[in-house]
């Protein structure tokens, strides 16, 4: 397969990305729990100090800071406008602020306030465009423990509406997907999907006609144990797939509804994980103390694609020979039914530590995924570059890793608990050459202290 490439600015034929968030020898993790509360949760430290990072370059194109704040950002997300790859939003963690949405308006070169206004403590941002190009965005706050937040800005305005649905007692972890497939009787229905963390964990979906109002919980979706990291995609049938980690079991499993969110059916599993997830985080040299989780992360390829309808999952896992930990990739054609092997995407030979992937599908069907990886510090597998690959034949192979940044970032030990947080963002453009936009979490010395950067990758 060819090489990918860095493109060097983020032009027309490039998309911008969005925002952000292992061990040696045995991996084992304590659990971390909310105060006042016997459930697991993501919910972000707040203990805010500089990050002292690394300088180590290797080049391959310009990285935009988008925040340049004097507090941690972690846990990036972005969305690219389908009706104009110049339009793109990012939100990240703040943890002396809030996740509040930035926005560019000429392909990531600059980046402003989008005039969301949170004013309480709010995380875990997540971001989406419905083909017309209204914003989506999905966000928990911790002064309204019991409430999802959803937040639309309509093509062509600047004001955002804010709405808040009952979710359960704790929803956390929330992502939200917009159904964008044309044929599909679903198509424009909008699905958050979280887990209820003072409810054993149990995993549901929000949904709604179109994002814009009447927001209906689900069932539970999960036949057993407790979940993290529930995540949604949709399908040109009209299906909704979920998948989500399930720590108590140290497994990945899928469920589809095909009836728009209001029933399930059961789990299917998508992969045994090798990695000991029962103490909820799992300690590893380059996040050592907010910890990673191997919660999985999906994407369908477009319709009219030569795998057309085809579900890419992505997640990390222990390597079978060693402590270190890979990216993988799996797929299923029948909507979550069955599994295809797992890819491992990173072609290090070092046993590197891999962790905090990012998928999405470019309109032709390429796919891509980005992610941590510490393969250039061979010593102590500490400082870390995002990296991304892609695949051309559905999954299948995945071309030679592509380092995107040009820094390294040290999070291990350097004052904030939260290090990365437990994801980072990745969106395709709308173009017909396929463009993908990244996003993540940097500590590189020239960053105030943990900053959201964004950089565009071309295949």
């Amino acid at each position: 397969m060819k090489q990918p490439r860095v493109i060097a600015t983020l032009t027309a034929c490039a998309v911008v990305v969005g925002l952000g968030a292992v061990l040696p020898g045995s991996i084992a993790g304590a659990g971390s729990r909310s105060q006042g509360s016997p459930a697991f949760t993501t919910v972000p430290t707040r203990n805010v100090a500089g990050v002292d990072g690394s300088g180590g370059a290797r080049a391959h194109g310009p990285n935009v800071n988008v925040t340049h704040k004097t507090d941690a950002q972690s846990e990036t997300t972005i969305a690219v406008d389908p009706t104009s790859h110049l339009r793109a939003v990012t939100a990240a963690n703040d943890l002396g602020d809030t996740a509040n949405v930035y926005q560019t308006s000429d392909a990531g070169r600059t980046w402003s306030d989008a005039g969301l206004g949170l004013t309480s403590f709010c995380y875990d941002p997540w971001l989406d465009y419905n083909a017309a190009g209204d914003a989506f965005y999905a966000y928990e706050c911790s002064a309204f423990a019991t409430q999802q937040w959803i937040a639309y800005r309509k093509a062509g305005t600047t004001n955002w509406v804010k709405t808040q649905f009952s979710a359960g007692t704790f929803p956390d972890r929330d992502m939200v997907a917009v159904d964008t497939h044309p044929s599909s009787p679903g198509f424009g229905r909008v699905y958050v999907g979280y887990d209820d963390a003072n409810a054993s964990n149990a995993a549901f979906v929000q949904y709604s006609a179109n994002g814009f109002g009447n927001w209906q919980k689900s069932p539970k979706i999960n036949d057993a144990s407790r979940t993290i990291g529930n995540n949604v995609t949709t399908a040109a049938n009209g299906d909704v797939i979920a998948a989500w980690e399930d720590f108590d079991g140290g497994k990945i499993f899928s469920d589809r509804s095909t009836t728009g969110g209001s029933s399930w059916g059961s789990d299917h599993l998508v992969t045994d994980l090798r990695i000991n997830t029962t103490g909820f985080f799992i300690f590893i040299p380059p996040q050592p103390q907010r910890g990673v989780l191997p919660m999985p992360f999906m994407a369908t390829a477009p319709e009219g694609t030569t795998f057309s309808g085809r579900i890419y999952v992505t997640y990390m896992d222990k390597s079978p020979t060693g402590a270190d930990t890979d990216v993988y990739v799996r797929f299923s054609d029948n909507s979550g039914q069955t599994w295809s092997p797992e890819v491992k995407v990173n072609d290090d030979t070092n046993q590197a530590y891999q962790f905090h992937p990012a998928i999405d599908v470019a309109p032709d069907g390429t796919v891509g995924v980005s992610f941590y990886d510490t393969r250039t510090d061979p010593t102590n597998d500490e400082k870390t570059n995002r990296v991304w690959s892609y695949s051309t034949d559905g999954g299948v192979t995945w071309s030679a890793n592509e380092i995107v940044t040009t820094a390294t970032s040290d999070e291990s030990g350097f004052g904030d608990p939260n290090d990365y947080g437990d994801y980072e963002g990745m969106s395709a453009s709308g173009l017909a050459h396929p463009s993908f936009g990244l996003v993540w979490t940097d500590s590189r010395a020239s960053a105030t202290a943990e900053d959201m950067f964004v950089a565009g990758a071309r295949t």
